[in-house]
């Protein structure tokens, strides 16, 4: 079966929130290896002489990766160079451009420098993040009848949300509209969103239920919205600020 790698992006069409600050680089790069991406090196020059690695550690503050296939002029014509690295796995791709490549003390593995410019591009329709340890952060359900139900966020993305409800506190099942619900933290809360379930399962705790919801229909306001909110978790994550995520969500004030 042959080896599937990823072109990278061009810079100039990335979107600035995918570049991660200087100060989160390591820590990211760590996140990102434990999932032991394949990655694709490819040459400054976009020549195509791009071939496969496998990204294992960081080691000595260098990135170390194992070749999966060799270069076409072989590994001696990449070191010292510069190279683009492209890993992907199910959620993203993390690309950024290292120098001084060399071969691991070992002999069998390949070493380059970590990277000054991260950056890390979610899948939009599929990328998931977990929705912060807050207790002042719920989605408020709007059931009818001037009655509120306050939901707990297991997980954003830009377009669906699961969220965590206490069993038997209302109906829930696929198909069912939630309409006018919205994000609330302490005196702040987001406009109007109208969600579709798309599935349920069971909760964590005996007493809780999932319901996994879509976005139904939504406005510009709701989609500005409910993407600030999953772009300002995720990004505080990375940032190890994950207790002041609600500082750049677009309703906080």
């Amino acid at each position: 079966m042959p080896i599937i790698t990823y072109l990278p992006e061009l810079i100039e069409k990335i979107d600035p929130q995918f570049h991660i600050e200087p100060s989160a680089i390591a820590k990211t790069m760590l996140r990102e290896i434990s999932k032991t991406p394949l990655a694709g090196v490819h040459a400054i020059d976009g020549s195509g002489s791009e071939f496969a690695v496998t990204v294992l550690d960081i080691y000595k503050g260098l990135l170390v990766m194992k070749p999966e296939t060799e270069p076409p002029r072989g590994i001696s014509s990449i070191i010292g160079t510069s190279q683009i690295v492209v890993a992907c796995n199910e959620n993203s791709k993390m690309q950024f451009l290292s120098s001084d490549f060399r071969m691991h003390e070992d002999g069998s593995l390949i070493t380059c420098a970590l990277p000054q410019d991260l950056i890390v591009i979610q899948r939009r329709k599929e990328f998931r993040t977990l929705g912060p340890s807050d207790e002042q952060f719920n989605f408020v359900l709007s059931l009818g009848a001037g009655q509120e139900l306050l939901a707990r966020v297991s997980d954003i993305s830009d377009h669906g949300i699961l969220l965590d409800i206490r069993l038997g506190a209302t109906e829930v099942e696929v198909g069912r509209y939630w309409h006018s619900g919205y994000f609330e933290r302490q005196k702040s809360r987001s406009g109007g969103i109208d969600l579709i379930i798309r599935n349920v399962r069971p909760g964590k705790a005996l007493d809780r239920i999932r319901a996994g919801c879509e976005l139904y229909n939504p406005s510009k306001n709701a989609l500005k919205d409910f993407e600030s909110t999953r772009n300002a978790i995720e990004n505080a994550r990375v940032q190890g600020r994950l207790n002041r995520w609600y500082a750049a969500a677009s309703w906080c004030e």
